[in-house]
């Protein structure tokens, strides 16, 4: 159902430009167009109330219990445009996507509790080029993000002694990134110039990651716990193949849909 309401809401963002394209131009030009425009992009929004129910989905749908394992996501970016010309404008862009994973089981003598999540912090300047004067536009962006993984658990459980022990650990693992990327889309005013705005657009980012991989990060970490080198194997590979894909598809980079609402004054 969820997937049906976004490809119904993609499907209107785009229908919606169609409609209301150019119907935001004045016969007397610059002097008149409102210079400024505030929106929120409710697109990570949509993104982390996904991921929080596909995921109870698909774990009632392996046959787990969902009251072990549980979801959570949310997300948000603010925009200010500044337009300095009839067909051109810049605008600046704060935007914050976080999802969670806590997982809680426990038998006769043991219980586990771990919550993991991860989150980005992104900072974009934006140039925009209204090549009719209208409302279509052309968005070249540059910028910065942070991307964090935070991950901390307990576990119970008796010793020999039958005695109750407890341990605990936690780690924080962060990345830079300089992000870059371009889309399409529409500012949409209704009924005249100014006032209530939708904005929808589609786009692809890309990034170049600063420093270690959060693989590399996290094996530092733990050899530096141990006081020694260890052998991991082809584990860190593989959790650096996985935090990748997070990477370059969805909290710093990859395929952007924006659907802002706001006010243009």
């Amino acid at each position: 159902m969820k997937k049906k309401i976004l490809a119904v809401l993609v499907i209107l963002a785009v229908a919606a430009g169609g409609a209301f394209a150019q119907t935001d131009f004045d016969q007397d030009g610059f002097e008149t167009m409102p210079k400024n425009t505030i929106v929120l992009d409710i697109g990570p929004t949509l993104f982390g109330v996904s991921w929080a129910y596909l995921g109870t989905v698909a774990t009632a749908s392996e046959g787990a219990d969902t009251d072990d394992i549980s979801y959570s996501g949310f997300g948000i970016s603010a925009q200010y445009e500044r337009q300095l010309l009839e067909r051109l404008s810049v605008a600046g862009k704060i935007g914050y996507l976080g999802v969670g994973i806590g997982v809680s089981a426990g038998e006769e003598d043991t219980s586990i509790n771990i919550d993991t999540n991860i989150a980005s912090f992104t900072v974009e300047a934006h140039v925009r080029y209204y090549p009719f004067g209208g409302t279509f536009f052309l968005d070249g962006m540059l910028g910065y993000a942070n991307m964090t993984l935070t991950s901390s658990g307990t576990i119970s459980g008796k010793n020999e002694n039958d005695e109750t022990e407890r341990f605990s650990a936690s780690y924080t693992i962060s990345r830079n990134y300089f992000n870059y990327g371009a889309k399409l889309g529409w500012r949409i005013n209704f009924g005249r110039q100014g006032g209530f705005t939708f904005e929808p657009s589609l786009g692809w980012y890309g990034n170049v990651g600063l420093g270690d991989t959060f693989g590399k990060s996290l094996k530092k970490s733990l050899i530096k716990a141990a006081g020694e080198d260890i052998d991991f194997g082809d584990t860190f590979e593989d959790f650096d193949t996985m935090l990748e894909i997070l990477e370059n598809f969805i909290f710093i980079g990859g395929p952007r849909l924006t659907l802002a609402f706001g006010w243009r004054f």
